[in-house]
């Protein structure tokens, strides 16, 4: 009999989500296509208010992945968290850096097509800055791992699978996510990650990306 790891998830959206369509989705999220989920309800709340700028829905499920096929990013090097970024998001950089990009990703990059859930933490709009100052040369690894915990990114769990989606299940009711709460705690929290990064003494202190891929690809 299989084991059954039974997890409250949550979703912040716009709209009520009973049934999450597989396939669907922004593929220029942090991990690509797929529904992506919080155990922080909190956290969801501020995704339901975000973008539209209006009161939303935290969705509630279960979800039963004691025999999904998990990714725990967080337990990984922060180089292969950061690689999925590069790779995924359309990141504005300031320079082009094509090259040590693609070498970067060729070095730590991960193919995340076996997988039914990727489970890390969250990018948020301050992470951005964090990610070209690395391309930049201007930020180590070891004090980008020190900034991962300004602002309190938080993790979610992205459902990659349609094996993943049939063991997701929806709990009535979800709740209202007030707009006038949740968007400033976003706002908030962004603020505060964007002060003690600019704060943080130090930045090049450290194992660099040029120490990462040579200085050939520069």
């Amino acid at each position: 009999m299989a084991k059954i790891k039974i997890e409250t998830v949550y979703h912040g959206s716009d709209k009520i989500v009973k049934i999450p369509e597989f396939g669907k989705g922004n593929p220029n999220n942090d991990y690509g296509i797929g529904f992506y989920t919080t155990k922080n309800k909190g956290l969801a709340g501020e995704w339901a208010v975000l973008y539209n700028k209006k009161d939303g829905y935290i969705n509630e499920y279960t979800l039963d992945y004691a025999d999904l096929k998990v990714l725990y990013l967080n337990q990984m090097p922060i180089e292969n968290w950061v690689s999925i970024l590069a790779t995924y998001r359309k990141i504005e950089y300031g320079g082009n850096y094509d090259s040590r990009i693609n070498r970067f990703l060729e070095l730590y990059g991960l193919d995340l097509s076996s997988y039914d859930i990727i489970e890390g933490w969250r990018a948020d709009d301050a992470f951005f800055t964090y990610i070209n100052d690395f391309f930049a040369i201007a930020l180590s690894v070891e004090k980008m791992k020190e900034a991962m915990s300004f602002g309190s990114l938080g993790n979610q769990i992205c459902l990659k699978s349609e094996r993943a989606f049939k063991q997701l299940k929806f709990v009535e009711p979800p709740y209202l996510a007030q707009m006038s709460k949740f968007y400033k705690l976003a706002e908030e929290r962004d603020l505060k990650a964007r002060r003690e990064y600019y704060k943080m003494p130090g930045k090049a202190v450290g194992t660099l990306l040029i120490d990462l891929i040579g200085r050939e690809y520069l």
